[in-house]
Parts: structure tokens; sequence; C-alpha cells
């Protein structure tokens, strides 16, 4: 498979730089994006480089030739590009989305289920989940489709170590709002406390697909992958992780290191620290744990 710079240089090897490249590549990058079933960071930057190498095909033009005519100019192209994108049909997918969690994440409009709710929030707060969970399923019988209700009631049950059930709730809320994040967060962690390591995953994939700039995704992903011994797919995860925590100025980011030398130590058991270093470098991260 050629890199993304091997891509966009053969493109342009051959044909020349038009002046509405970037924006052209966009708009192909956002097609591309919205087709992808899971975005990961490499699906996103192919797409990204694909669609700069395919609008350069369809422009004819000298203009900006000797910008990108370098690796550096290339580089800047595609740094373009992504902040298109990013500023485009990315914020506008943001937005709709924030939109659904206002309307999901809300009281219900039953008067007996928000009541009902309440009551049951207040004992679920005071750990009084049993109590809690009467409340909650006197909601559910006035509202059935109330994600907060369906949510809570799944904590309580996680709370009374009763997993299938916060996972039959779970998939409740999930089914009438296949975004929420704090049901796919939690779904995921009762999973990953059945043992269920594969199935745990799907749900902290899916969590990615539609917040990638929530780490809670990578870094639950990411801990599973250390269990099942997929060692490089799990180091990807934490360093996407651990840079977000750093850019939130998160304690959690401590964590995310220590995995991160937890993962180094067992790839140097089977001879693969360069490999360990190189990953780590690609992802944006400079460790060297043998220093």
């Amino acid at each position: 498979m050629k890199t993304i710079l091997s891509i966009i240089c053969t493109a342009f090897s051959i044909l020349h730089y038009g002046q509405n490249l970037e924006q052209k590549a966009a708009i192909k990058s956002c097609e591309c994006i919205s087709k992808l079933k899971e975005v990961t960071n490499e699906k996103y930057r192919e797409c990204i480089a694909n669609s700069l190498a395919k609008s350069a095909t369809e422009i004819n033009a000298t203009n900006h030739l000797k910008q990108i005519s370098t690796v550096d100019g290339i580089k800047n192209a595609l740094k373009n590009v992504d902040s298109i994108v990013q500023a485009t049909c990315l914020l506008e997918s943001k937005n709709n989305l924030q939109k659904k969690k206002d309307l999901y994440y809300s009281y219900s409009k039953n008067e007996s289920a928000r009541n009902a709710y309440i009551i049951g929030k207040d004992f679920m707060n005071d750990k009084k989940y049993d109590l809690a969970i009467e409340s909650f399923s006197i909601a559910i019988k006035n509202d059935k489709n109330s994600v907060l209700v369906n949510d809570d009631i799944a904590v309580c049950y996680r709370q009374l170590n009763d997993y299938d059930n916060a996972i039959k709730y779970y998939k409740k809320s999930l089914s009438i709002f296949p975004e929420g994040d704090f049901a796919l967060k939690n779904i995921g962690v009762v999973y990953t406390l059945k043992s269920d390591f594969k199935t745990s995953n799907e749900y902290y994939q899916k969590l990615i697909n539609f917040y990638p700039a929530d780490a809670e995704g990578y870094y639950g992903l990411g801990k599973n992958l250390i269990l099942l011994e997929e060692l490089e797919k799990a180091l990807i995860n934490i360093i996407n992780a651990h840079k977000i925590y750093l850019k939130e100025n998160s304690a959690y980011a401590k964590d995310t290191e220590t995995l991160e030398n937890i993962i180094y130590q067992e790839m140097k058991k089977k001879g693969e620290e360069q490999k360990f270093i190189k990953i780590a470098n690609e992802n944006g991260i400079n460790i060297n744990f043998s220093k």
C-alpha cells in the first residue's frame, strides 16, 4: 500500500495544482469520511490523501505548482485540507450530534415519568439502588423512551453487580439514541467486567466513531486490547487517549503513561522494543522507556 505522501507525490508529479484544489479535496474528503463505517485516524488520513490526489487529476492549472512541488508543500496542502474538513463537515456533524444530545438527555415530557425519575435519582445519589430501581421502573412504565431513565436504571443494576440487567437497559437506551455516549461508555465497562472484551471493544469503537475527541473510547479499547495481547493496536489507542488527556490537562494522562510503559515492557520481552518506539513516534509522541 502506498504511503500518504507517495499517493500525493505521484499525482503531483504529472499534474498541475489548481487554485481551488484544497477546497475541492475537502469536499471529496467529507464524502469519503461520511461513507466510513469506522472513522479511525488511519482511514481519516487516507480519505484526505486520496481525495487530494483525485482532485489533482481533475484540475489543470499551473497556479501554485511550485508551492506543492516539495514534501513540505504537500504536507502543507494536506494540513490545509484537514483544517477545511474540520471546520466544515465535521463541525456540522458535531453540531448535529450535540442537538441530538440536548434532545435525548432531557427530562421526559410525561409528568408522572419525570416525577418518578427525579425521586429515583435522589435514591441513586444516596446509593439506595433497590429503591431507585423501583422508582425508575415506574418512570419507564410511563415513558419507555426516556434515555435518562434507561441509563440510570442500568447504572443501579451495575452497582448491584447485576450486569445482565445493566446491559439490558443500556441496550434499550442505545436503541432509542444510538449515539448516546453515556450508554456506550458504560456498556463497554460492563462487558469488560464480564470479561467479554471483544463485545466491549465493539461499543468502544462506536464511541470513538461518534466522539473522536473523547479519550474514553480509546482508553477503554486500549486497555482491553492489552488483555487480548494485541499490543500494537493497544499502543495506538492508548497514545490517542494520552494525547487528548494531555491537551485537557487531565490527571488521567498519568494512567495512560503507565499503560504505555506496560505495553513497552511486554513488547520488549518479545524483542519488539524498536517497533514500540516507531509506533509511538508515528503517532506523534516521542517515547523511549529504554533511556
